[in-house]
């Protein structure tokens, strides 16, 4: 077939172009990228498109090397979902098409979606769907994106991606028959191995904000019952979590220069809310509802003397004035948001600090894992407002240190616990 690239000398006369289009495709595409082999590439350069084929079993294999090799000979790699792609190449010109064009379609043949609903379980499916079905599918992927070809977007994206793809590479360990009754899999190999388990982040949401559901498994909605999370136990010696404090309401204050004066900022504000120095259990309670009530729906006029409140209404204002409805606004980690026509402007504020929490944690991953390179300790993790890692002693108490000081940067807080499960 005239498209398909099976011989080293076939390779040796395309020429690699400034930029090229690219998609892996994996031997199952429901399998973990870090449990995944490759089938086949599918490349673009400008005139037509071709597969490489490396497991396929309709044509010979190509050397993987060979064809790494040649992928980094252009100096721009246009893909559909960047972090997943990460897993498979090492190159530093790598663009996401989706945060170019967020109208993702699948675009799969009649013969692929069959195949898939038929033989889910099989790990190497897409081997023995018909290569012709695989090269229609990416070229009507290629024709979706084609006009954001030699586009650009903020570079605040791609550290967002970086640091998602740090995390799910780190797996967690499980007590697998436990495991097992409490959770169902849709599939054991696509995210299992050697009772670790893995998980994936997606990145491409209304705000960016990541969520993590793979598999059958919300990562970030973990039952909190004992007999649910100690299906996760260490692979070193300790779960340790750091959990920020008011972790909205503090970035808030530090996009408006507001700064708390006490380690719990639902303790400072109930002072507040109730006029008094010492606040009962259950006024620290209703602290905690009050403060929610006025972060996620608006604050009403009882409560706008107190002062940052005032600077969070004016910021609140300051978004709306700058995006009505149905025109756009750029987000912190770069993305673009529309705002709907029935967006209140504490719904606009609420997914900007959603945003905003995405970026600011992609920026102390990305410092962790500086920390963390060469260590046996593994950031294996986030769900939002706490980072969770798998420490080893052996990596000295000091470590710990290291991370508190990088995770309370910029006027955070951050308690910590530790335990021999992940219900700690």
């Amino acid at each position: 077939m005239y498209f398909v690239i099976e011989t080293e000398e076939q390779l040796s006369k395309l020429q690699p172009r400034d930029s090229c289009f690219l998609q892996v495709i994996p031997n199952n595409y429901s399998y973990h990228p870090k449990l995944a082999k490759i089938s086949l590439y599918y490349y673009r350069g400008e005139d037509k498109g071709y597969v490489f084929s490396i497991e396929h079993s309709e044509s010979f294999p190509l050397d993987n090397k060979l064809v790494l090799d040649f992928i980094n000979k252009h100096k721009r790699v246009y893909v559909v979902d960047k972090k997943y792609h990460t897993h498979f190449l090492d190159h530093n010109g790598v663009v996401d098409l989706q945060f170019l064009k967020q109208d993702a379609k699948d675009q799969k043949t009649a013969i692929q979606v069959e195949y898939e609903s038929k033989y889910r379980g099989f790990s190497g499916i897409n081997n023995i769907i018909p290569l012709v079905k695989h090269y229609e599918h990416m070229e009507r992927l290629y024709k979706h994106y084609e006009d954001c070809l030699n586009s650009s977007y903020n570079q605040e994206i791609d550290k967002v991606i970086i640091a998602y793809n740090y995390v799910e590479s780190n797996p967690i360990k499980i007590k697998e028959q436990q495991f097992f009754e409490k959770f169902k899999l849709l599939e054991n190999q696509a995210s299992l191995s050697k009772s670790f388990i893995y998980n994936q982040y997606n990145l491409h949401n209304q705000t960016g904000r990541p969520t993590n559901s793979f598999n059958g498994v919300n990562f970030l909605a973990i039952p909190k019952e004992k007999e649910h999370r100690d299906c996760f136990v260490p692979a070193n010696d300790y779960f340790v979590e750091f959990d920020f404090d008011g972790y909205h309401l503090r970035l808030i204050g530090k996009e408006v220069g507001y700064h708390f004066k006490e380690s719990s900022v639902h303790e400072y504000l109930g002072k507040q809310y109730f006029n008094k120095d010492t606040l009962t259990e259950e006024e620290y309670k209703e602290s905690k509802t009050i403060s929610f009530k006025n972060l996620y729906g608006g604050v009403p006029e009882a409560y706008q003397h107190i002062e940052f409140f005032s600077a969070m209404v004016t910021l609140s204002k300051k978004l709306s004035q700058g995006c009505a409805p149905g025109e756009s606004m750029e987000l912190p980690t770069g993305i673009s948001l529309t705002r709907e026509e029935d967006m209140y402007d504490s719904k606009l504020l609420n997914y900007y600090v959603q945003n905003l929490e995405t970026k600011r944690n992609a920026e102390k991953i990305l410092q962790l894992k500086e920390i963390l390179e060469g260590k046996k300790t593994k950031l294996v993790l986030i769900t939002y407002d706490a980072f969770l890692f798998d420490y080893s002693v052996s990596d000295g108490k000091e470590l710990l240190v290291q991370i508190k000081d990088i995770l309370e940067q910029d006027q955070m807080v951050v308690k910590h616990k530790h335990g021999k499960t992940y219900f700690l």
